[in-house]
């Protein structure tokens, strides 16, 4: 009587039988055997070589961002400390270099992060020097993604001021309740909250204001928003 073969020996008998036929095709087969390895063997190399690139990129895309936030933060004029490595005359020259620098980021990495961050603090020097129109545009670029990136954070936060000052209260509040709802990804739920509660109390409404500090306050117990919702409704806002 012959022995009883276990799952475990039944499924290495069927490996080994699938792994004599595929030695055999391919020792019958050996031209496309050598295709099929040369196209795995490609892919591989593509997938490393892309992956290098990207990752050089980003290395690069970070220390030209650095390097244009080092001149947008620089010191200038007279007062400026005797050992800073980047300081300019006027605040004119400070915006200039720094522009170009963040445009440089903007065109060469455009696949990367880098890139939004660098369109973000464009729209942040066209509103320095007073551009509304021009810093509405750039940030409205960034903020368009709908996305939790931090850069589309920042723009979307800006714009929103922008567009309120504006007239535009009506539209950014409808706005502002999709992202409090969690439709809209571009803020967090309770910044969200918090910041059409200050637009409410911007349009003269502290009713709709106070009822919204409170959902802050009741519902969002971890937000950094929490104890100034409080604070606002103690004062009666």
């Amino acid at each position: 009587m012959g022995r009883r073969l276990t799952r475990k020996q039944i499924k290495q008998d069927q490996f080994i039988s699938l792994f004599d036929q595929i030695v055999h095709w391919a020792q019958e087969n050996w031209r496309e055997a050598l295709v099929g390895l040369g196209v795995v063997v490609g892919a591989a190399f593509l997938w490393w070589g892309a992956t290098a690139l990207v990752g050089s990129r980003t290395d690069a895309a970070a220390d030209a961002l650095a390097d244009a936030v080092t001149k947008y933060t620089a010191p200038v004029g007279s007062g400026a400390p005797a050992d800073a490595k980047v300081r300019f005359t006027t605040d004119s020259e400070r915006l200039a270099a720094a522009e170009r620098a963040f445009q440089q980021v903007k065109s060469r990495y455009w696949l990367t992060p880098q890139s939004r961050i660098a369109s973000f603090y464009l729209g942040r020097i066209a509103l320095d020097r007073g551009d509304q129109t021009q810093a509405m545009r750039l940030l409205g670029e960034v903020a368009s993604r709908r996305s939790n990136d931090p850069s589309v954070r920042l723009a979307t936060l800006t714009l929103i001021q922008l567009r309120v000052d504006k007239g535009e209260a009506a539209q950014v509040a409808s706005e502002l309740e999709a992202m409090a709802s969690g439709k809209d990804p571009r803020l967090p739920r309770d910044v969200a909250v918090y910041e059409l509660a200050r637009l409410w109390e911007h349009e003269g409404k502290p009713d709709e204001a106070n009822k919204l500090y409170r959902k802050l306050v009741e519902d969002f117990p971890d937000s950094a928003y929490r104890a100034e919702a409080q604070q606002r409704l103690a004062s009666g806002s």
